[in-house]
C-alpha cells in the first residue's frame, strides 16, 4: 500500500514524515459533503533514500503488515469480548448464580477492557522494534 508523506523533520537518520490517512469516502470530500477531516498520522521512516525536510515523499507499507495490523485491531478486541461473555457464561452459570447472562456480559467487558492494554503493549513493541515495516521509495 503506497501513500504520500510530507517530511516534517530529520533526526539522524530517521525522517518525521507526516502521512495523510485516506477517508472512507475515496477523498471525493467535495461530492460526499460530509464534511470530515481526516487527520494526518506523523511516523518515524529511516531515511535510506535522502529526503529533507519539506519533502513529499511515497511511503510503501507491506500489504501483509498492513492486514496483520487491521486484524489486530479490530478482531483481537471482538474475541476477547466473545471470550469474556461466553466464558462468563458459564462459570456464573456453573456456580449457580441466577442473573448469569448480566454477569457474563460484564464479564466481556472487563475482558474488553483488557485486549485494549493488550493492543497498548503490542502497539509498543512494534514501535520498539519498527516492525511497521513503513519505507521512503521516493522523492515526489
Amino acid at each position: 500500500m503506497d501513500q504520500i508523506g510530507y517530511v516534517v523533520n530529520i533526526k539522524d537518520e530517521i525522517a518525521v514524515v507526516d502521512i495523510r490517512r485516506t477517508s472512507a469516502c475515496g477523498e471525493k470530500c467535495s461530492s460526499c459533503g460530509g464534511g470530515c477531516n481526516v487527520p494526518a498520522m506523523r511516523v518515524n521512516i529511516k531515511n535510506t533514500i535522502g529526503a529533507k525536510v519539506g519533502n513529499f515523499v511515497e511511503v510503501e507499507m507491506k500489504t501483509k503488515s498492513l492486514m496483520k495490523s487491521a486484524f489486530i485491531a479490530y478482531i483481537v478486541p471482538l474475541i476477547m469480548l466473545i471470550v469474556g461473555i461466553a466464558g462468563g457464561i458459564y462459570v456464573f452459570r456453573s456456580i449457580g448464580f441466577s442473573d448469569y447472562e448480566s454477569l457474563g456480559f460484564l464479564s466481556g467487558l472487563v475482558f474488553l477492557v483488557i485486549s485494549y492494554f493488550i493492543l497498548r503493549f503490542i502497539d509498543n513493541t512494534i514501535k520498539n522494534k519498527n516492525s511497521a515495516e513503513l519505507k521512503i521509495v521516493k522523492v515526489l
